[in-house]
């Protein structure tokens, strides 16, 4: 497998989405005086529609081409905390930030630039919270540099060593429940 991250369109979709609910509180949030609620309602729309669009358009034509690739699952772990780090040290914190003038909203805008680049280079585009709602859970893959799986599974039973799953980007993966893999 290729070390560098494929698909950097669908990365930072991923990125854009896993930042939904931060658009989302802030849109109900509002930013007076600066921005009327007409268009930062549109804008959180698109930043919150479009990213989702194209993850699940990525997912649909996996499927479709049938772009599975054979993960070994011997050796993983779970990542519960990731969401829990997401939630307390991006999304709480840039919440409370009041917005009132132009200047504290260009200090928002390049706080949340910030954290796209951070998350970007760290590699975690893969926390998502309509994935955890959807029962997803998140699994690193230790066996392979980066990788994740998105899997609807409990636990990974230590006899199954590899799992056929579908291909997001080149270190995200996803096991569709209903889907016939045939290993």
């Amino acid at each position: 497998m290729k070390s560098n991250e494929g698909l950097p369109l669908i990365k930072l979709m991923m990125l854009l989405s896993s930042m939904a609910p931060l658009f989302i509180l802030i849109g109900i949030k509002g930013f007076d005086h600066v921005i009327c609620d007409k268009y930062l309602w549109i804008a959180v729309s698109f930043l919150v529609v479009i990213p989702y669009l194209f993850i699940w358009l990525r997912i649909y034509f996996s499927k479709k081409s049938n772009d599975t690739f054979l993960l070994d699952v011997s050796e993983t772990k779970t990542n519960r905390e990731y969401l829990f780090t997401y939630l307390i040290t991006i999304l709480l914190p840039l919440f409370s930030v009041t917005i009132t003038t132009n200047r504290e909203f260009v200090a928002m805008i390049s706080a949340i630039f910030f954290v796209v680049f951070v998350l970007w280079n760290m590699n975690l585009h893969f926390i998502n919270i309509l994935f955890a709602i959807l029962g997803y859970r998140v699994y690193t893959i230790d066996s392979y540099n980066c990788s994740v799986l998105l899997t609807k599974r409990t636990r990974i039973p230590s006899n199954i060593k590899e799992l056929k799953v579908h291909r997001i980007s080149n270190s995200v993966f996803i096991e569709l429940k209903n889907y016939k893999y045939a290993i």
